[in-house]
């Protein structure tokens, strides 16, 4: 049975970057990276931020409405590309990203009859309810945008904010600097400085490509549906109809209970040291794969590395795009069930980013080949986001969020993380199960939890 609508649009409206001065540049191109080019027809990135705001619907229209919108058209003064589009353009072998005077963002204004505080909680909530409060990014062959928002006005409950952002333009660290921007802005009051951690680096040439990676990556997107398919259009990948979307916590003392007990069990063999990291997704993807009794003999988890870092010479931690590559961490299903499945996967997760510092690209230019490969996988599961982006200090004058939200896991299967609401230097875990694993899934986590408490103290 469908969904009631519980969402109706107030207004679509269209969002300009604020002029600088009357001699405003009237047109920005920013070539594609091959970091960029591997995510060409990804589905986009889908996040919502649910704040809390008891104050009458008046407030919410009169006040707080105009003061997103004054502040996101000055923050795009900094972030011009994101109001442009992603072209293909006739005469040129890849992909462009272009801004012209009279581009903007699109951003959708509505309100919800739904209840605010069962979408900004932790439990297992249908991913279906979400796809109202999110935008699209309408996408055609040659043209699609780079950026769309919607804010969603709950009456005498909050408000959310979502953002649907292309995967090619960006990565999840430049679409948080945009995010703590505008909040930034917004909060101040309309002040159109950015701190210099927020203030976005556009140099493209800084990126050094002398395997031509970006090459391979091109010839992949052309092939694949081809011959010679130049399209922009994004996959069309679907979430199980049932599809669960539920937030599970990691406080500080459970991260430390497990590191020991896995330190512990590696003590006697070979010893390990294992980041916070490596125990966060291992708890998580051991969870994950004993819930769903995979029947594949390998598991893979494909983890998103930041490359900025990492490159010879490092480029700024503020480049504007994306600069991640995958590092591939293989297991067997089998011992991931085991009850030292834990133990297992940290290891796999922390050896796989260990050999990275023979070469965060080494064997980058196959990754689009292996991607077709294994898109379809059941035993393949990614991570989407990371507790380092702070999403939770995205305050626009109105407090933290109660709650964010990364919906596009509904569609990769992916596990997500983000810090913790309350800043105590815990992990959010996000998942997405169908119905008939979330029981399952819940009484897993909480058990293990117990378990490590008592045997890793």
């Amino acid at each position: 049975m469908a969904q009631p609508n519980l969402v109706k649009v107030l207004d679509v409206c269209r969002v300009a970057p604020m002029p600088h001065s009357p001699n405003s540049a009237t047109q920005t191109l920013l070539p594609l990276t091959f970091f960029d080019v591997l995510w060409l027809r990804f589905h986009p990135n889908q996040r919502l931020f649910f704040y809390e705001f008891s104050n009458p619907q008046t407030t919410l229209t009169d006040t707080i409405l105009p003061k997103l919108k004054h502040s996101l058209s000055i923050t795009l003064q900094h972030y011009l590309p994101l109001a442009g589009n992603l072209t293909w353009p006739p005469d040129s072998n890849k992909p462009i990203i272009q801004y012209s005077e009279g581009d903007s963002v699109s951003l959708t204004v509505a309100e919800s009859e739904a209840n605010f505080y069962h979408l900004s909680g932790n439990n297992f909530c249908e991913a279906e309810k979400f796809h109202h409060l999110l935008p699209n990014l309408p996408a055609s062959k040659t043209r699609v945008p780079i950026l769309a928002l919607q804010l969603t006005l709950f009456p005498n409950s909050g408000f959310s904010i979502g953002y649907a952002a292309h995967h090619a333009v960006l990565d999840g660290k430049s679409i948080a600097m945009f995010m703590h921007s505008w909040a930034s802005i917004c909060k101040r009051g309309g002040d159109s400085t950015l701190t210099p951690e927020l203030a976005p680096f556009y140099d493209r040439t800084i990126v050094n490509d002398p395997s031509n990676i970006e090459q391979a990556y091109l010839n992949g997107w052309v092939a694949h549906n081809g011959p010679n398919n130049r399209s922009l259009e994004i996959w069309d990948l679907k979430a199980p109809p049932d599809a669960m979307l539920g937030t599970f916590q990691l406080t500080q003392a459970n991260i430390q209970s497990i590191k020991k007990w896995v330190t512990a069990k590696w003590q006697e063999k070979q010893a390990f040291h294992p980041s916070n990291f490596a125990i966060t997704s291992a708890y998580a993807w051991a969870c994950l794969i004993k819930t769903r009794k995979l029947t594949s003999e390998k598991v893979l988890l494909v983890v998103s590395v930041d490359c900025r870092s990492r490159l010879e010479p490092p480029i700024p931690s503020t480049y504007f795009g994306n600069c991640v590559t995958g590092c591939i961490v293989y297991a067997d299903t089998s011992k991931l069930m085991e009850e030292d499945g834990v133990a297992i996967a940290a290891r796999a997760i922390g050896e796989a980013i260990g050999g990275l510092d023979d070469g965060v690209l080494k064997g980058a230019e196959e990754m689009m080949s292996y991607l077709f490969s294994v898109q379809k996988d059941d035993g393949l599961i990614s991570i989407a986001g990371s507790h380092r982006l702070e999403s939770y200090n995205t305050d626009f004058g109105w407090g933290r969020p109660k709650k964010v939200e990364i919906v596009s896991i509904e569609k990769s299967g992916a596990f997500s993380l983000s810090d913790s609401r309350d800043g105590n230097g815990g992990v959010e875990i996000g998942v997405v199960l169908k119905k008939h694993e979330t029981e399952a899934f819940s009484s897993m986590f909480a058990s293990g939890l117990e378990y490590h408490q008592v045997h890793g103290s």
